[in-house]
């Protein structure tokens, strides 16, 4: 039985790892990751003690490296740290209260249940965090683990020094507990200190993302005001350029009307050529897909679409926009959503421009059950679908491909969401496709 309660020792820290990183895992991944930690915490735990759990630690780095594309992070290494930190504190605190209430229910039991104190210890860990986990992520927004990532300095280096020192703090402590059977008063003040550090160092990680999106927010803010200052400039110019028709169309009518009483058809093919006929052209400019952006209700995508829109026609590109019905609302967390949209056009942008025919379309389409987001464009490249999205991937060389891999992985971080990629000769369309029922509707955002 002691091997079976060490066993589900081992195992709660992958669960609570499991918990904290939301790492999608296959089966077969499980499996293998979970045969792994029973054998290297088993044996580690056998010749040093708690000690062994620090082995776990490393294997928790490993994962986090394989699941961020062969990539260290200083989140991997804080997923880490919570599970050794939080697996050893909500053992230590619920190992008297599961003593007392085992021993108050089977008090008229002439069983043996010594081993049960310390099975229901073992297993409560990872029960007790993943109920916590839930209630915060309920009441409290998640954390953005791309802002995390890109202020790790500020953010996860101070947490994860504080959960170095509270782990190098802690295990002496649980190692005498162990061998003594017993903690001093001293021992159990350090160890509720420590606690309380780490729940200090949860609080710090907060506000500092806290502040760091306050900041991310008014800079985006800023920049929206600049490109909805040059959305509002380009409709003042096809304004203008229609009030300039509408001047002259009372005259090119007469003129007309002249010619066609006087059958002067040479007069009539006159006027066509030299009024009508580029009216018709003027019409036809791309400048006026930026019209139909009318019908997007949500300023913080209209100025990301304008921008975008207005730095691919300054390159030459002639872009189309397609949306023809209203929309009120985005199925996604904005910060990531306007994050996703100006990387997949500027990826549009930049294929486009280098072919000799730039062209690009927009399309947004929705209906009762999905929002698509579809953007298309020439391309003189080949793509390689299958390693697109990997962290280095880009047929534009080296030191690129993160676009892409940065909304591989917001987009696997939101089950509502997901991305289709289509590769055809001369011709690369993705499109973001945004479902409206389900656990995103505490996404949901709108705007007048």
């Amino acid at each position: 039985m002691t091997n079976v309660i060490m066993i589900i020792q081992i195992l709660s820290f992958f669960f609570i790892f499991q918990s904290i990183s939301r790492y999608p895992f296959t089966v077969k991944e499980s499996s293998a990751w979970l045969a792994v930690f029973v054998i290297i915490g088993f044996v580690s735990t056998q010749f040093i003690g708690v000690w062994g759990a620090i082995t776990l630690f490393f294997c928790f780095v490993v994962i986090s490296y394989f699941k961020n594309q062969r990539t260290f992070t200083a989140l991997g290494v804080f997923y880490g740290a919570y599970a050794l930190v939080v697996n050893s504190f909500i053992g230590y605190l619920a190992a008297d209260p599961i003593t007392g209430l085992v021993g108050f229910i089977f008090k008229q039991s002439s069983a043996n249940i010594e081993y049960l104190p310390y099975l229901f210890t073992a297993m409560a860990p990872p029960i007790i965090n993943e109920i916590a986990l839930r209630l915060v992520r309920h009441y409290v927004p998640q954390l953005n683990k791309e802002i995390l990532q890109a202020s790790s300095t500020i953010i996860l280096l101070p947490v994860i020094l504080l959960l170095v020192i509270i782990l190098l703090s802690v295990y002496p402590i649980l190692t005498i507990g162990n061998e003594t059977g017993a903690f001093s008063s001293f021992h159990r003040t350090l160890l509720i200190g420590m606690w309380l550090l780490f729940v200090v160092a949860l609080l710090y990680m907060q506000f500092q993302y806290n502040h760091i999106q306050k900041r991310e927010v008014e800079k985006s803010r800023n920049e929206r005001l600049v490109q909805l200052k040059d959305y509002a400039d380009q409709l003042e110019k096809i304004y203008d350029e229609f009030r300039g028709f509408r001047h002259d169309y009372a005259n090119i009518l007469l003129t007309l009307e002249e010619g066609i009483y006087l059958e002067d058809w040479e007069q009539v093919k006159q006027v066509y050529d030299q009024t009508v006929k580029p009216t018709g052209l003027l019409m036809r400019k791309n400048e006026y897909s930026l019209l139909k952006l009318r019908n997007m209700h949500v300023s913080e995508v209209k100025s990301i679409l304008a921008a975008k829109m207005i730095m691919a026609q300054q390159m030459k590109i002639d872009v189309a926009l397609e949306m023809e019905e209203p929309i009120h609302l985005i199925q996604m967390e904005l910060i990531s959503f306007t994050r996703i949209l100006s990387i997949l056009l500027d990826n549009a942008i930049e294929a486009a421009a280098q072919t000799d025919e730039a062209k690009m379309w927009i399309v947004l389409l929705e209906d009762t059950a999905v929002q698509r987001i579809k953007i298309m464009n020439n391309s003189a490249e080949k793509v390689n679908i299958r390693h697109l999205g990997e962290r280095g991937y880009s047929t534009k060389g080296k030191g690129r491909g993160l676009g892409l891999y940065n909304v591989q992985q917001m987009i696997k971080e939101m089950k509502f969401a997901s991305l289709e990629t289509e590769a055809q000769p001369r011709m690369f369309s993705q499109t973001l496709i945004l479902r409206k029922a389900g656990e995103q509707n505490e996404h949901l955002h709108t705007r007048g």
